[in-house]
């Protein structure tokens, strides 16, 4: 099984996620939520790379944010969420870990005769094909 696409919500999609929030809401109100400063998610949302640590609060944000704001999953997103889960692996064994829990979800799909969500299937390609 290969590893999972290390760009589970990428930077645009993040800053993107993070540019309708601070929309909705306000910058100071975004910053809050995410757990970050005003003045790094301002850097963020102008195009700056954000550190390590600020990147980790951004997906954890995302995916957060993701399943309270929508009623039906995303396979970018259900990706962010095996990339938190998976983090504290070495990185040569994330992917297969990834790839055996999609595995489970889609068997415990099958077994309960349900079909799997159109998410999962396209998860569980990408997983798949690297």
């Amino acid at each position: 099984m290969t590893p999972p696409p290390r760009d589970a919500a990428s930077l645009d999609t993040l800053r993107e996620a993070a540019r309708h929030f601070v929309d909705s809401t306000s910058l100071r109100q975004a910053a809050r939520d995410i757990g970050m400063s005003p003045t790094g998610l301002r850097g963020f949302l102008d195009g700056a790379d954000p550190y390590v640590k600020t990147a980790r609060k951004l997906t954890e944000w995302y995916v957060r944010d993701a399943q309270r704001q929508q009623t039906d999953l995303t396979a970018q997103t259900a990706n962010a969420a095996l990339d938190l889960l998976t983090k504290h692996l070495p990185v040569g064994r994330r992917g297969a870990a990834a790839g055996e829990l999609v595995e489970v979800l889609h068997r415990h799909c099958a077994d309960g005769g349900t079909p799997p969500p159109h998410w999962l299937a396209e998860l569980r390609r990408s997983v798949a094909s690297g």
